[in-house]
């Protein structure tokens, strides 16, 4: 990530929840390289935003991070261990996993989860899922979203 180079992507419109406790809500959140390059307030996060950067809008939805793990190499046993990257919250530095749903599971009834939709996926900065895409507008390289995720009773993507 350099910090003085423009953000790729930029989401905005919608509330994001950090699992940071020194922030816990955002409204926007910037990427750079596959990474969270700032989370803030709109206006904060828009002032990284320049001519290539893509405006991703959140239409009201809520994000929240996600741990993806990247699969391993056991043909290879000459292989040093890679650290992991760090995840799991939405702060600068991290890999930007995250999942954008329909609704807050923090505050719905555990009974109303059941109507939260998956909005958008991202993993590594990329877009894997959208919902209500026209086929038209995925791209022919990427393997299409089919894995299935579900809200356990704590609010939390399984």
């Amino acid at each position: 990530m350099n910090p003085s180079r423009f953000a790729d992507r930029i989401f905005e419109g919608g509330t994001l929840l950090t699992m940071n406790e020194h922030q816990p809500t955002a409204e926007a959140l910037a990427l750079q390289d596959g990474h969270i390059l700032a989370v803030g307030t709109r206006a904060e996060v828009l002032a990284l935003r320049g001519p290539d950067t893509e405006i991703v809008p959140l239409q009201g939805g809520t994000v929240i991070p996600a741990v993806v793990d990247k699969l391993s190499n056991n043909n290879n046993s000459n292989a040093e261990e890679e650290e992991p990257e760090p995840q799991g919250t939405l702060a600068p530095g991290q890999r930007a996993n995250f999942v954008v749903l329909s609704g807050n599971p923090l505050v719905v009834t555990p009974r109303a989860r059941e109507d939260l939709r998956v909005l958008h996926v991202v993993k590594d900065g990329r877009s894997l899922y959208f919902a209500d895409t026209p086929p038209a507008r995925e791209k022919k390289d990427e393997e299409p979203f089919n894995e299935a995720l579900f809200l356990d009773e704590s609010g939390w993507l399984v």
